[in-house]
């Protein structure tokens, strides 16, 4: 081969050799066990991953794909094979170049990076390989032409070789990406209202970090169930297959808070996701984009959490009510555990409060632990009833202020057990496990508190869960 047909080849995006061929599968540990036995490899008795690679002795490897299985897709829409390249971004203006529409935009992490198109007989074709470079050395756009929003007092850049973008009367019109230009720290919340208009929507953070909503099949009135999250501070995935779509062609408000050992996103104040781990000294840019699709950003907000605001809250359930929280003093020294929200109390008074205040009637019931006996349910700064760690139980009165004492009534099984206090507007009553241990009579028709949960002195509650009807 000539001087000059090697210098072809190596400039070249795409090379001309087969990185790998698929076969998509529906089991990859019993599909890695059946082909290692056939050639004779070392067994693997645990496989994890949803993609795994076989080196072949000569030719192109293997690759086995799960993806394809679990997803759903038509035969047609799983790639057949995988040419190689060393820079796929210019691969793909490359491919863009000859007028060949691209199937799936580029999907990039550490170290790699791919996308896909078809020949002119419908066959799915994939280049994969190193991400290379973004922008073009020659004719890349200047600093003058890129465009830049405001989302709410944090400017965003959008990628140069973002197919679309524009600035209209309702926002920015994106298919592609946009960053923020300055770095923001854990524990931080990022806050994006938009309106989807098809694809799939990216929220990013951090050098790994990344929410995928609405990837795969489009069976929910067109857009994916599929849900994916790259953990923040290390290189790792994790996916929800069946988590569901979230709203497309209209406007949704989406947040994604990061604390130091756990993060949640909420969807119009929703949880959506939550999940634990240990995001501290995560540092980055937050961004926002679109694959194959659109969405239209009204605004983006990130903001930086003082210690008040990362203490961890409880989703309060209930019918008829607005989503609510419950949510701690910092001086209960709370902690989400694996049982549920970690309560205590030392020098200071403190409780866990609901975000909104309820008029009578309510129920509130809670799913709830002391191995001290002790117990305190909060109607604002007026009503209380008390479990004392002598067994007693006792209600202030928020009218007439009197204290009702019950000797005995108050014991708390030493385990988790529901614990309900309802008032309506002329009784209040708290049960045990169904068990009624206080009624009390009086004129409540007019009080709305917030309401709380508590420990007494030196004692500490686990609150499993919380509902108010």
């Amino acid at each position: 081969m000539s001087e000059t047909m090697n210098a072809v080849k190596k400039s070249h995006p795409i090379a001309n050799r087969i990185g790998g061929v698929f076969m998509h599968v529906s089991s990859m540990e019993r599909s890695v066990d059946w082909y290692h036995k056939l050639f004779g490899m070392p067994e693997r008795t645990s496989v994890t991953d949803k993609v795994h690679g076989l080196n072949m002795d000569g030719g192109s490897g293997l690759v086995l794909d799960q993806h394809g299985y679990d997803r759903g897709l038509a035969i047609g829409d799983r790639p057949l094979l995988m040419f190689d390249s060393p820079d796929v971004h210019a691969a793909y203006r490359y491919v863009n170049r000859l007028g060949i529409p691209i199937e799936w935009e580029i999907e990039e992490f550490p170290g790699m990076a791919f996308f896909t198109f078809r020949d002119p007989d419908g066959n799915l074709l994939m280049v994969c390989g190193a991400p290379g470079n973004k922008e073009e050395t020659n004719g890349s756009p200047s600093a003058s032409d890129l465009i830049r929003y405001d989302g709410g007092g944090v400017s965003l850049s959008v990628d140069p070789l973002s197919k679309h973008s524009r600035i209209t009367s309702d926002g920015l019109e994106l298919t592609g990406r946009a960053r923020t230009e300055t770095s923001f720290a854990v524990p931080l919340r990022i806050e994006t209202s938009l309106r989807i208009e098809g694809g799939s929507l990216r929220l990013d953070y951090g050098p790994h970090g990344r929410l995928t909503f609405n990837y795969g099949p489009s069976a929910n009135n067109g857009a994916g169930e599929e849900f994916y999250v790259n953990h923040p501070k290390i290189n790792k995935s994790f996916d929800d297959l069946k988590k569901g779509a979230i709203p497309i062609n209209r406007w949704v408000h989406i947040e994604w808070t990061i604390l130091e050992r756990s993060m949640e996103v909420r969807v119009d104040g929703q949880l959506f996701h939550i999940q634990s781990g240990y995001f501290g000294g995560t540092e980055g840019l937050a961004g926002i984009g679109c694959d194959n699709g659109s969405i239209i950003m009204k605004s983006f907000i990130v903001e930086e959490l003082s210690e008040e605001e990362t203490v961890p809250g409880l989703q309060i359930q209930g019918k008829g009510t607005e989503p609510d929280m419950l949510l701690p003093d910092a001086v209960c020294h709370p902690s989400m555990t694996g049982e549920g929200l970690w309560l205590s109390y030392n020098e200071q008074w403190g409780r866990a409060q609901s975000r909104a205040a309820y008029s009578a009637p309510f129920t509130m019931e809670t799913v709830i632990h002391s191995d001290t006996n002790s117990l305190i349910l909060y109607g604002g700064a007026s009503a209380q009833v008390k479990f004392h760690q002598g067994g007693a139980i006792s209600f202030r009165d928020p009218v007439s202020k009197e204290e009702v004492w019950v000797d005995g009534a108050g014991i708390l099984p030493n385990s988790f057990s529901t614990v309900k206090w309802s008032m309506d507007e002329n009784r209040t009553t708290i049960s045990v496990d169904g068990e009624v241990r206080l009624e009390h009579s009086g004129d409540y028709s007019g009080c709305k508190f917030r309401l709380g949960i508590g420990a007494d002195a030196g004692c500490a509650v686990v609150v499993k869960s919380v509902k108010i009807q």
